[in-house]
């Protein structure tokens, strides 16, 4: 039931890379153009994003990966959006690599609703949710 309760949150997190203007991190300035295949891949292994093609088990090189920025207190939530968004747009000019960016867009996406998650808990929150999302207020 619990599992349940954070399969739509997680579905919409999911949409989150997408379009817009990017702000490369690894410049920590918004450029206006479209990151470079070659600033991705650089920036993917700055990052410690997994490489699936090399990876023999790469569905727990992720949960690892996920793990890891879980619990990351450099990164914060506005940092996890903003790699998200740059990773939206690094799957669209390194399609050969897109499914890297795309498992990394999720397990920081993944990392953030467990952050909300901790939030909420932490602010008693959770069962104010839970009511009013009964009451279908989305």
């Amino acid at each position: 039931m619990k599992k349940a309760r954070w399969a739509l949150p997680l579905l919409v997190l999911f949409v989150i890379p997408g379009a817009g203007q990017i702000e490369h991190i690894a410049a920590a300035s918004q450029i206006e153009h479209a990151p470079t295949p070659e600033q991705c891949r650089a920036d993917a292994d700055a990052w410690g994003i997994p490489t699936p093609a090399l990876l023999v088990n790469t569905e727990r090189q992720f949960a690892l990966f996920q793990q890891g920025i879980t619990g990351d207190k450099n990164l914060t939530a506005n940092v996890l959006d903003a790699r998200m968004k740059y990773l939206g747009q690094c799957m669209q000019t390194d399609k050969p690599n897109a499914m890297r960016y795309a498992e990394a867009a999720r397990a920081y996406a993944i990392a953030k609703l467990v952050r909300m998650s901790n939030f909420m808990k932490r602010h008693d929150l959770t069962s104010q949710f839970l009511a009013e999302d009964e009451q279908g207020q989305r």
